[in-house]
């Protein structure tokens, strides 16, 4: 029997026209972001309305939010990958223990991270910011956002969950929800209202947990029970598998926005704030970007699992067009009102100043990073880590932060050429690598390894019903033709005597040598038995001679082969 969540994927993913499973999953994901960006535009408005100070803290811990996100979300998107392999093949069950073990990481990751976080995070916030009430307001809205991050990583997994079975609605209201609450609370708490005491800078932190709150709620009909022990080990080390890449290529955004704020502190805080609300901004006009790629994952998991290898191509294209005709909006915006934007947070001269001529040169860098940031998530989405790990490698640490403190030495100015020099250098690389997994698909198709053109190994099952007797000289035999094998006892037959079942899994290529060691080692003979003919008068007992020995072999393909 389905499970629901099975079903549902099926009903959503099978649909023909990419067109229309792109058009119906990506709105509620691309408007739950959108509601979730202005959260980050309108706690950064209240924020900067509160204290310059406070606007500088903001941009000193986002780097350790987008921490928490890589953990949170990277496994997240490990229980997603999973659980949409696994309704592709028809394993519900499967993928409802890897829901399970999701809830479970999503505790041990928050505790784990909340004692770290508390000790590390006075010493950080002194690296990145200089003024002392900017040192204070960081570490005060640092502690409290740490500490009450458990919501985001049940969250984070719950909604996967949902997502995995096709289900976008439940993580849209869930992150509408979250991102309204803070929004109302964020005045409310910073400023007072009535008898509710100004919580200042700490009211922001407190109004983001609760946020958080709300939407872990919503989504927690995500929750599955957990599996037993055992196979929740080995249900994580699948999960990690898979979403490691996702987390490695969030902490890589982290290592670089630590390293850029590092190097933007050696000439002012004015800077460090700069590059904090372009992300801010930015992630408004990513909105479609980032809703894409948590769409397609699934999608791609689903339908590479079915190994419909054309089809993943053309998820792939369609996402990049609807991503890159978006994308023109952040272009304009970023290249014609720049001031404009920056002056919806800031009204310091210095930041303006700073902040018109680096946004200016950060949007040449928009369209080409359509395809460095969708090329990482294509191939994880597939199963390929390492190129989605060397893809992220080479963005963020081989390329941005090297490039970046180059260009500062000649000036603050020049130092933001590193972003469009970074996409162009890294979406490069990405479009030689997916160039070469469609030759591999290709090939694949024809058998055909891209190494040394010969087949590619394609797996077999042989299914050998062979005498008792015989059993011992066959796997004898076997053995030592290299191959590997499972032995069974069996019976049946006309005379129900004792066989021997023996399952052998092995290339397609080597198929015939199995058959043949078989057919070597396994005689006919004829043997005299006892049979029993009923007479009018009764029963007699006579001797005849059958023919016994020889194998009955089933040779049958194989869907998926792993050794673990």
């Amino acid at each position: 029997m389905k499970s629901g969540g099975q079903a549902s994927a099926e009903a959503v993913f099978e649909e023909n026209n990419t067109w229309k499973i792109l058009g119906r999953i990506a709105p509620p994901v691309m408007l739950a972001q959108l509601i979730q960006a202005m959260y980050n535009i309108v706690d950064s408005f209240f924020v900067g309305r509160y204290s310059a100070d406070g606007l500088t803290a903001l941009s000193v811990i986002y780097p350790i939010q987008l921490i928490i996100t890589a953990v949170a979300v990277g496994t997240g998107v490990g229980v997603n990958t999973l659980m949409s392999q696994d309704y592709a093949k028809g394993r519900g069950r499967r993928a409802d223990q890897t829901a399970g073990t999701g809830t479970i990481l999503a505790v041990v990751s928050w505790f784990l991270f909340a004692v770290v976080s508390g000790l590390l995070i006075r010493p950080y916030v002194n690296l990145s910011a200089d003024a002392p009430a900017a040192v204070e307001y960081a570490v005060q809205y640092g502690q409290i956002v740490c500490f009450g991050s458990l919501a985001v990583f049940l969250e984070s997994i719950w909604s996967k969950v949902h997502q995995a079975a096709g289900n976008m609605r439940t993580p849209m209201i869930a992150q509408v929800a979250g991102a309204l609450t803070n929004i109302v609370l964020d005045p409310i708490l910073i400023f007072g209202m009535g008898k509710i005491p100004a919580f200042g800078i700490a009211g922001a932190a407190y109004a983001t947990v609760a946020g958080q709150v709300v939407a872990a709620l919503i989504t927690s009909g995500g929750f599955r029970k957990p599996p037993r022990v055992k196979l929740l080990l080995s249900h994580t080390h699948r999960i990690y598998k898979l979403g490691f890449p996702s987390i490695f290529m969030q902490l890589l955004f982290t290592v670089y926005i630590m390293a850029l704020n590092v190097i933007l502190a050696e000439f002012c805080d004015e800077a460090v704030t700069v590059l904090g609300l372009y992300y801010k901004l930015q992630s408004f006009f990513f909105i479609p970007l980032n809703g894409l790629q948590t769409c397609i994952v699934p999608l791609l998991s689903y339908t590479h699992a079915k190994r419909d290898y054309d089809r993943c191509r053309t998820i792939y294209k369609n996402t990049i067009l609807i991503s890159m005709g978006f994308m023109l909006l952040g272009v304009l915006g970023f290249e014609l009102i720049p001031a404009q934007l920056l002056g919806i947070f800031a009204d310091s001269a210095n930041v303006i100043e700073i902040g018109v001529p680096a946004f200016r040169i950060i949007a040449i860098s928009f369209f080409p990073a359509v395809v460095s940031l969708m090329m990482p998530v294509f191939f994880q989405a597939i199963g390929k880590a390492k190129p989605s790990i060397l893809l992220s490698l080479t963005r963020q640490i081989f390329c941005l932060i090297p490039i970046f403190w180059l260009m500062s030495r000649l000036g603050l100015t020049y130092a933001w050429t590193a972003f469009p020099l970074s996409e162009v250098i890294t979406g490069t690389v990405g479009l030689v690598l997916y160039a070469r997994q469609v030759k591999e698909w290709r090939l694949y198709a024809n058998h055909i390894s891209i190494d040394d053109k010969r087949r590619i190994p394609v797996m077999k099952m042989i299914t050998a019903i062979i005498s008792k007797k015989d059993s011992d000289e066959v796997c004898r035999a076997l053995a030592q033709g290299g191959f590997y094998f499972t032995k069974m006892a069996s019976s049946g037959g006309f005379l129900s005597a004792g066989n021997t079942t023996v399952l052998i899994g092995t290339e397609a290529e080597k198929v015939k040598d199995a058959i043949t060691i078989i057919r070597s080692n396994c005689s006919t003979r004829r043997e005299t038995v006892p049979a029993t003919v009923q007479l009018a008068s009764g029963s007699s007992t006579n001797q005849t001679e059958v023919m016994v020995g020889g194998a009955t072999v089933f040779v049958t393909e194989v869907e998926e082969f792993e050794k673990m």
